[in-house]
């Protein structure tokens, strides 16, 4: 009786210590932030760029670097038109608001707002408005310095990311092939099944994402144009940018939003419809673009959402929110299959 509930529990025991192997990795990761990212964004790019370069192997018959150049250079030279032709009109604007904030009685333009609410909402204190709205403010300053500081630390790692691409895409499969045969037999189909998953996974989940963020960010455009927000463009492709965390972007859309039209105007006047703007489009990403963008390959409850981002914040800052769901996708996933594959495929030992 002992012996057969040892075996049954075999699988189960197998299963933890593999995540636990895997969570190990994840936390040495952590204390490697930026080389992390730079593994994923290259992968990512690769993973991309990947069919484009098979095609062009196979069907015109050209050796694998003469194709990678070649897709190079094209999305090369489109990144750069587009570069050249957006970067320009982009700074001009941000400089535009920076001057237009940095001079901006602001302090003064609060009171008069506060004391304007209060007028309509007599219970409210107006100076209780002015702490709060402060220190609002300053907790986003705050979150967007850190984001800021983050991005610009990591932009010389992005001169190597186009050589790493490179390498996998070169020696990706030449590689994979080398890890395949060193795994055992008995683990062989299963490992490739769990591969083959995660792979799908990812990929799905990233395309769904970049469409995703593409789309909220259009929609937030076009809302803050049609409402009359101050740099509705700027904004609305920082809101886009922002949801690459999960329930950020509208957030951060409308907090920016609201910011500019207090500053421009000196007014809550705008905060109705920056606010019905926000739960529209947080609605609309909920309902409509998750399910079409992800189907069922986001398969987390919102509160493991909300608890996986803290944990990734924690151990990574921003670069951590970004990718914590997608390696909780990969955990996910090899979960699921590896006891499934334990179950399923007979292994004993």
């Amino acid at each position: 009786m002992h012996g057969s509930t040892s075996i049954s529990n075999k699988p189960f025991i197998k299963v933890v210590a593999s995540l636990g192997l895997i969570i190990l990795l994840f936390w040495i990761a952590s204390f490697f932030p930026d080389l992390v990212l730079t593994l994923i964004l290259s992968s990512l790019i690769a993973f991309i760029l990947r069919p484009f370069v098979r095609f062009l192997e196979f069907r015109f018959n050209l050796k694998r670097g003469v194709a990678i150049a070649l897709v190079f250079i094209f999305v090369g030279g489109i990144g750069v038109f587009t570069l050249i032709e957006t970067i320009p009109i982009l700074v001009g604007r941000l400089q535009l608001m920076y001057e237009q904030l940095r001079h901006f009685p602001f302090e003064a333009k609060l009171t008069v707002a506060a004391k304007e609410l209060a007028v309509h909402i007599p219970f409210v204190d107006p100076s209780n408005i002015e702490i709060k709205v402060h220190e609002f403010i300053q907790q986003l300053i705050s979150l967007a310095g850190d984001a800021a500081g983050a991005t610009l630390s990591y932009l010389a790692n992005l001169a190597i990311v186009p050589f790493i691409t490179y390498f996998i895409l070169a020696e990706g499969d030449s590689g994979l092939k080398t890890f395949v045969e060193g795994i055992p037999n008995k683990y062989f189909e299963m490992s490739l099944n769990i591969m083959d998953k995660v792979g799908k996974e990812l990929v799905f989940y990233l395309r769904g994402l970049i469409l995703e963020c593409s789309i909220v960010g259009g929609l937030s455009i076009i809302g803050f144009m049609i409402i009359g927000v101050p740099y509705a463009i700027i904004i609305g492709i920082l809101t886009g940018i922002a949801n690459l965390v999960p329930y950020l972007g509208p957030i951060t859309g409308a907090s920016l939003a609201l910011i500019v039209s207090l500053t421009v105007s000196g007014n809550f006047q705008m905060l109705l419809p920056i606010f019905i703007l926000s739960v529209v489009i947080r609605l609309i990403d909920d309902l409509i673009l998750q399910p079409i963008c992800f189907g069922k390959s986001l398969d987390m409850h919102p509160v493991a959402v909300v608890l996986t981002l803290i944990i990734g914040h924690q151990l990574m800052g921003v670069s951590g929110m970004i990718i914590s769901i997608p390696i909780a996708t990969i955990l996910r996933v090899s979960a699921v299959e590896t006891y499934w594959g334990f179950k399923h495929y007979s292994i004993t030992a």
